[in-house]
């Protein structure tokens, strides 16, 4: 893995495909379409940032020491 780059970690292809659970090509296919655009490096390999990871597996982060909870009450009885 590379190192920590502005305080994001840095994924290599294989490293990001298997924390997806996905192939590599679907990684490289993502990037032709355009889904999940990978970054370059000067090299011209791609590499991906946890920032990307935490997007595509739908992780939102809340300002800190805020949590948000949701409950829902249908009826009087419920309570």
């Amino acid at each position: 893995m590379y190192q920590k780059i502005d305080m994001d970690t840095i994924y290599k292809p294989k490293e990001l495909a298997k924390l997806l659970g996905v192939a590599v090509k679907t990684l490289q296919r993502w990037d032709n379409e355009e889904k999940l655009v990978a970054y370059r490096g000067p090299n011209n390999r791609r590499f991906y940032t946890h920032s990307q990871y935490e997007a595509c597996m739908g992780i939102h982060k809340t300002p800190e020491g805020k949590h948000i909870i949701y409950t829902r009450v249908s009826n009087r009885g419920q309570k």
